[in-house]
């Protein structure tokens, strides 16, 4: 047994803090705080305390520093990726948490037998967080540095043990663990009172809780220390991760978040904490399920992409104004050269073919991605080429189908368009389509795909590079397609926002022909001034001079 502590010896903000709390005849969480911060705590106070060599599966270290009867204080220590489990503290009333680090916290509600998220947010170093008997939280270290924090915990009427009973809840085993000791994700069974049937989770808070608990056991693995069956607890867990039962827990997550008509979210605080714990459960089905990465941005996309974006949209509007350019310009397929830049998976390419009569050895796709052409090539000639490198070639008609030309940047996108003009033969054409300025008001965040086996969810926004404006677009997909539930970060991506009349004007100096510009779904003619259309969608068709 410890000897009991001299609080005189101890440093001398932590004496001030004891004297202030011993004269307090009432203590309320936010006076506790108030009290910390006035006591004006280091993190080189607590040198003494600091544990960092703790035992892993501890998932953080945790030292008394004084027991005052009524009140307890604490040191935690932190090494990157430590993690508490999501607990309260017991018969605690009041308390305060310093932090010294770049900790993250989160805050979950318990209610009507449910457990859920409210927050989860970085803490600024040197933040005071007050504790309450109702408090369920949780705190981590995502950071590569290591970190102190300073806890204190009170109870009046109580002489000892007043974070004694806390509990622990474990969202994967649905169960509430009962502990007097530290709130551990694997918690020794010498450490556990009693368990108790935990609260139904919501999805996000459920799989926040078992990518933590697998990146914790994983981290014990990678340590190299000899912890029998830990490789057949890993794999339990992500059997349980990537099960298909999870798949329609998500789906009635987002049932009420979600806008049917729009794709559009709208509880924006919910979204934002669903993106946090689809983007970390990624990561780690990235690193401990799929064996290879080529660097390719669209190395796990592409076999996706035609579910979720290429079928809808050459259903919606690519099609039909394809149907509709070939007997408004009177071309024939059947005799027709053609080369389509940024082919993608050829699925556009494919119905080119089969319905349109274009012959398949007058075709060639070309794309930059690997990934894509691999798909591609299933179904039409397709070979991995930047169009800013071609030259010497004639081509009938040069196509660029889904707004292609908008990933490169403004100066490639120009270059691009005299590339392709001068590939196109005197008298051929150039049809495509992109996207409007505006076209981040009908954007969704959730497409469900064709089949319903992918959920893609996708967050837009509007930013400005050297005077120019683009759409971000930061996407992930969840899928069902491989008979598990897989969820991957496909990242961001840039798309420039010309306006209209200005991509009209540098079409009309690379091919010195007539440019037509129509929205790509009425059809309708825009003018030589428009900044945009009401689909946000437009056609565009560029004579060479002949």
């Amino acid at each position: 047994m410890n000897a009991p502590i001299n609080k005189h010896s101890l440093p001398f903000a932590i004496q001030d803090l004891i004297r202030a709390l011993e004269e307090e005849d009432e203590i309320t969480p936010r006076r506790a705080q108030e009290l910390l911060i006035q006591a004006e705590l280091k993190e080189d106070d607590l040198a003494p305390w600091a544990d960092f060599d703790h035992p892993l599966p501890d998932s953080y270290g945790r030292k008394l520093v004084f027991d005052g009867g009524f009140f307890e204080m604490m040191c935690m220590s932190w090494n990157p990726g430590d993690c508490s489990g999501i607990h309260d503290h017991g018969f605690t009333q009041w308390g305060a948490v310093q932090i010294f680090g770049p900790a993250e916290h989160s805050v979950f509600l318990v209610r009507d037998g449910e457990i859920s998220t409210l927050s989860r947010a970085p803490v600024n170093p040197g933040t005071a967080v007050a504790v309450g008997n109702q408090l369920v939280h949780q705190m981590g270290n995502p950071s590569s540095t290591q970190f102190l924090t300073f806890h204190l915990y009170g109870c009046h009427g109580r002489s000892h043990g007043i974070t004694a009973d806390a509990r622990i809840y474990d969202l994967v085993n649905r169960e509430i663990r009962r502990t007097d000791g530290g709130v551990f994700f694997l918690l020794p069974e010498n450490m556990i009172k009693r368990r108790e049937q935990a609260p139904a989770p919501d999805f996000l808070t459920w799989l926040r809780d078992i990518v933590e608990m697998i990146k914790r056991l994983d981290k014990i693995r990678r340590s190299g220390i000899n912890t029998p069956g830990i490789d057949e607890q890993i794999q339990d867990r992500l059997e349980q991760m990537t099960s298909l039962d999870n798949w329609n827990r998500l789906e009635a997550d987002l049932q009420g978040q979600v806008d049917d008509n729009t794709g559009h979210m709208n509880d924006m605080g919910y979204w934002h904490l669903l993106r946090q714990e689809l983007i970390a459960a990624a990561g780690l089905q990235k690193r401990l399920l799929i064996e290879q990465d080529s660097g390719d941005p669209f190395f796990t996309y592409a076999e996706l992409y035609d579910d979720v974006i290429g079928q809808p949209c050459l259903d919606e509007f690519i099609a039909p104004y394809l149907r509709w350019v070939l007997d408004k310009y009177h071309i024939d397929f059947t005799t027709t050269r053609l080369l389509s830049i940024g082919c993608g998976t050829g699925l556009i390419e494919a119905f080119m073919v089969k319905e349109l009569g274009l012959a398949n050895d007058r075709l060639l796709g070309i794309d930059k991605s690997e990934a894509m052409v691999q798909v591609a090539s299933r179904r039409i000639t397709a070979r991995s080429e930047d169009i800013l490198a071609l030259e010497g070639q004639e081509w009938d008609i040069t196509y660029c189908g889904l707004n292609v030309f908008q990933y490169l940047t403004p100066e490639q996108c120009e270059q691009a368009l005299k590339v392709t003009a001068d590939i196109t033969k005197p008298g051929g054409l150039f049809i495509g389509d992109f996207i409007t300025p505006d076209h981040l008001r009908v954007y969704p965040h959730v497409i469900h795909s064709k089949t319903g086996n992918v959920i893609s969810l996708r967050h837009p926004d509007l930013v400005e590079r050297e005077h120019f404006t683009f759409q971000r677009s930061e996407i992930l997909n969840v899928s069902r397609q491989s008979g598990k539930m897989l969820i991957t970060n496909e990242g961001r991506h840039l798309r420039f926002l010309p306006p209209v009349w200005r991509l009209r004007q540098q079409f009309e100096a690379a091919f010195r022909g007539t440019v037509d510009i129509y929205d790509a779904v009425s059809l309708e003619p825009l003018g030589p001034q428009a900044d945009t259309c009401p689909s946000t969608r437009y056609l565009l068709i560029a004579r060479k001079e002949g």
